[in-house]
């Protein structure tokens, strides 16, 4: 594994070391990246919820680092945990929006494009 990549024990950490008061929900869910990773979406989606604008703007610079060098397990959270399941209208989601790097932008563009594509194929398919 190259150096670079985080992966689960590493992800717990950086989590923990940013945002310590995530501590009981991760040692919950020990071992499940993906129930971890919903953890720390819905600890972002209540800062927004709460307007503090300052903890989410380190929740997404963690995660745009996740999603940059974050091994294949945790990127695929990432899409289908964290992204996936962020407000996708209102005012948190346009706020979280303009405060997303371009390349977490992008994931979440992505991944909702892809979710389009195939609730439409689905719904296509039916009838």
């Amino acid at each position: 594994m190259p150096e670079t990549e985080i992966d689960e024990q590493k992800f717990v950490e950086l989590i923990l070391t940013e945002f310590p008061q995530l501590r009981e929900d991760f040692d919950e869910w020990k071992g499940l990246d993906h129930l971890q990773m919903m953890e720390f979406k819905i600890f972002t989606e209540k800062a927004g919820k709460n307007g503090d604008w300052d903890t989410v703007e380190r929740c997404l610079r963690l995660a745009d680092v996740l999603l940059r060098q974050g091994d294949a397990a945790i990127k695929n959270a990432i899409y289908v945990t964290y992204l996936e399941e962020l407000p996708r209208h209102g005012e948190i989601h346009d706020r979280i929006r303009h405060m997303m790097t371009p390349e977490l932008r992008q994931g979440w563009d992505d991944i909702l494009a892809y979710l389009e594509e195939l609730l439409g194929k689905k719904m296509g398919e039916q009838s």
